[in-house]
């Protein structure tokens, strides 16, 4: 008996060609350029976006210079939920609710990134042991008492700044704050094989930076005026020091370590704002005075 194949059971071992897992992002059109913006908008925002929007590792690695960009709309919308609550509540409520209303509409996407990274460097003394601790999704007491902190400063700025400047202080807040990622994702590299900051980790170069600093800058001055001056100062040595410290101690940056930064400039921007400089410098001229 013949052990040759007919001519039908050969055919039925051709596989049939598969329709593509997804159809791939378009480039051209009013589609294509609104692609990439909206990208970055559905990477840090639970906003809805058209099914179109795709998440490639492509389109999100140019996403980044948009960044600062949806933080500004994440600060419109906190602003918004001050003004309505504020109409009604005291500020400590309407301080509240524009923290709410800013987390939520992030998904606590920097909150559970700062919680992450100060559970990684503080439990942890070596590299992997910090890059471990910090992929564990429990919440331990670095992390626990990092956000306390943080949260509580956060509502406190916000309820003792004039009302006048809150609106100011949010955009520009939330701005300065997502343009941190740009010199760190630059600067830094990206220390795991895979995570939510590697599609980013060979994305940014020194014109996207000059172009996200560009719209950061702008955004900033004409939110604050001159008071952008010591802010901006201010972050620019957060995320300085924020990055020579985690270079030392993992040999560069997370998806995490980019939230944990993005949550202290925030913070610091309130706090700048709120301070009394010209207070404490004539203090200070008093208090040397005397030592001399």
């Amino acid at each position: 008996m013949s052990t040759t194949p007919s001519v039908s059971e050969t055919q039925a071992v051709v596989p049939e060609p598969r329709a593509p897992a997804f159809d791939p992002p378009e480039t051209t059109g009013w589609r294509g350029v609104a692609r990439v913006p909206l990208t970055a908008v559905m990477f840090l925002t639970r906003l809805p976006c058209p099914a179109w929007v795709g998440h490639d590792a492509p389109t999100l690695s140019r996403s980044a210079v948009y960044f600062p960009v949806v933080g500004a709309l994440v600060g419109l919308f906190g602003a918004a939920a001050y003004g309505l609550v504020g109409l009604a509540f005291a500020p400590a409520f309407a301080a509240a609710a524009a923290l709410a209303a800013t987390i939520w509409l992030t998904g606590a996407f920097h909150e559970d990134a700062l919680g992450d990274t100060f559970d990684g460097f503080g439990g942890g003394w070596q590299r992997d042991e910090i890059l471990r601790i910090m992929r564990d999704s429990r919440l331990g007491t670095y992390g626990t008492v990092a956000l306390v902190l943080t949260l509580g400063s956060r509502w406190g700025a916000l309820a003792s700044l004039d009302a006048s400047v809150v609106l100011a202080a949010l955009v520009a807040a939330h701005t300065l704050g997502r343009w941190t990622a740009l010199p760190l994702i630059l600067w830094l590299p990206y220390v795991r094989e895979t995570g939510t900051g590697k599609p980013f980790a060979a994305s940014m170069t020194p014109r996207r930076l000059v172009v996200g600093s560009a719209v950061t800058l702008a955004i900033t001055v004409v939110a604050l005026g001159w008071a952008a001056v010591p802010v901006i100062g201010t972050v620019l040595g957060i995320t300085l020091v924020g990055g020579w410290y985690v270079r030392s101690r993992i040999g560069g940056m997370t998806g995490d370590v980019l939230g944990a930064v993005n949550q202290l400039a925030e913070l610091s921007v309130y706090l700048v704002l709120l301070g009394d400089w010209s207070g404490l410098a004539a203090r200070l001229a008093v208090w040397g005075g005397g030592l001399l």
